[in-house]
């Protein structure tokens, strides 16, 4: 059976133009309940102890300046009484890696950020929710009683029949020994190319099942979802972590270099991949060293084990000067290495010309914003979901030595997590 739609009817309708001023919130702990068998979420978050749906949009806040934009984010809310924790975010939204052009990504925004009408979230065992963007206390609890109703329905959780659609394997040839070629010529001296993968199921995917397998199945990742306008939902698991602030303090993820599971140890001896790990930090430590007052970057990188792939790892903190805001710290360093290539301008001229696809969200940014505090994750390991069908993004660094085959065989092993939470066939 396919996800409903009337439940997502059931919440409040979005207001039709953002507050001035901010947002009146109210927040209550309640009862322990999934936060995904009822109601599909138009956000979700899951990372590290922390699940949060946000349902309905109470103000949105897309286009224009990055910066003014994400500073009327970080602006405070009015409780009506003080809240017994504080959310994560509020306002969640996402940066694209290249805009959201053509009909793949119709309902999405390069840039949007929204206040939910309604979060619930779960943390350290105890449950809460919280609504935002009502003119009154009294306006706030009768909208927090009304969505509690709407979430009480349980959709249906029959399996499904997932096929996934043969691969473009000649173009990715080509496209490969293109980038080879760009190499050898010294234009390039890394390249990531992407593609695609196409999934069909008998009826429409359930996208609160699905997200329910992909957090279960990947607890070390960050599992997320954006809903578009029309409907369509974008989620993951990612592994990366893009930046955290807290205050001042600033946490960054280099996540480059990947192998099979159980060959993770052979990374520490590949050159190959410690080269590619090795850009990545230099440009999230390029980036950050004039934006920050103390930097810590390893020496050498970690082995990551996730459930599909592993990965080299380097966790770099930092302490933000005085005055540093968080554009500044995403115009520094979005996108990195791990998704675009060395040297940047050349990759994207590359990107632009040969890869013959509209990335919209996928390889940008995803996370939450709120006072004094912000995280977001890189996009990857996704998919795009409208109704029967799921288009996954995967991708490869190109480097000197890399194979078309080897690289297919590492996108193949990428798209691995999300089919197998799809359930399709090999």
């Amino acid at each position: 059976m396919g996800e409903p739609s009337c439940e997502r009817d059931k919440l409040p309708a979005p207001l039709s133009a953002p507050a001035q001023s901010p947002a009146l919130a109210l927040c209550a702990e309640v009862p322990a309940t999934s936060l995904l068998a009822g109601a599909a979420p138009t956000f979700y978050w899951s990372q590290q102890g922390v699940e949060a749906a946000f349902f309905g949009e109470a103000e949105r806040r897309e286009g224009g300046a990055l910066g003014p934009l994400l500073r009327s984010l970080e602006t405070g809310l009015r409780w009506a009484e003080p809240p017994p924790a504080l959310p994560p975010g509020p306002w969640f939204g996402a940066i694209a890696f290249d805009g959201c052009a053509g009909p793949d990504w119709s309902g999405f925004a390069p840039v949007r950020f929204s206040l939910p009408r309604l979060l619930r979230w779960s943390q350290g065992g105890r449950s809460y929710a919280a609504v935002f963007g009502g003119p009154s206390r009294g306006a706030l609890e009768a909208r927090l009683d009304e969505a509690r109703r709407a979430l009480e329905f349980k959709a249906a959780r029959a399996p499904q029949r997932v096929r996934v659609l043969p691969g473009a394997r000649a173009g990715w040839d080509a496209l490969v020994a293109r980038a080879l070629g760009a190499i050898a010529r010294g234009e390039l001296a890394k390249i990531v190319l992407a593609r695609t993968v196409e999934a069909v199921s008998e009826e429409a995917i359930p996208v609160p099942r699905l997200l329910e397998e992909l957090a279960r199945r990947n607890p070390s990742c960050t599992t997320y979802l954006l809903r578009g306008d029309d409907g369509a939902a974008f989620l993951g698991a990612t592994p990366e972590l893009f930046c955290r602030l807290e205050g001042r303090r600033i946490f960054a993820d280099a996540l480059a270099g990947s192998a099979p599971p159980g060959q993770g140890a052979a990374l520490l001896a590949s050159r190959k991949d410690l080269r590619e790990h090795q850009w990545v930090v230099d440009h999230l430590s390029k980036g950050l060293r004039p934006l920050c007052a103390a930097l810590t970057v390893p020496a050498e990188p970690r082995v990551r084990a996730l459930a599909n792939v592993a990965h080299l790892h380097t966790a770099i903190e930092g302490t933000l000067r005085e005055g540093v805001n968080l554009a500044e710290v995403i115009a520094a360093l979005h996108p990195t290495p791990a998704v675009l290539g060395v040297p940047s301008p050349a990759a994207r001229s590359f990107l632009s010309a040969h890869e013959g696809l509209s990335r919209g969200l996928y390889a940008g940014l995803v996370g939450l914003v709120g006072p004094g505090r912000a995280e977001f994750a890189v996009a990857l390991r996704c998919a795009l979901v409208r109704g029967r069908s799921a288009q996954l993004f995967v991708g490869a660094g190109i480097v000197e030595g890399s194979t078309a085959a080897g690289e297919w065989d590492e996108t193949a092993l990428k798209a691995s997590a999300l089919l197998d939470a799809l359930g399709a066939a090999p």
